[in-house]
């Protein structure tokens, strides 16, 4: 990786947030990406810096809800991006 970024495409990774769901008698959390949604439009996308809302979205700056993308339901404990 030359400053960070991919040899092949020349773009630096995407900082992933995680949801982490503990089950009792697991040794080891679920671990799940999580995922974002639009709640005017209900469009849903990966990455943040990389989301695109629908056409006839009226709030296209608003603040974007994080979803489990196991649950579809809001994250249950967010680890720090890696």
């Amino acid at each position: 990786m030359k400053n960070g970024a991919c040899p092949t495409c020349e773009k630096k990774p995407v900082k992933t947030d995680y949801c982490v769901k503990t089950v009792q008698g697991q040794k080891l959390p679920d671990r799940a990406r999580i995922t974002y949604e639009c709640a005017t439009c209900g469009e849903k996308g990966e990455f943040e810096p990389d989301f695109k809302h629908k056409e006839d979205c009226k709030k296209k700056t608003g603040v974007l809800k994080k979803v489990c993308s196991k649950t579809g339901t809001a994250p249950h404990v967010t680890l720090p991006k890696d």
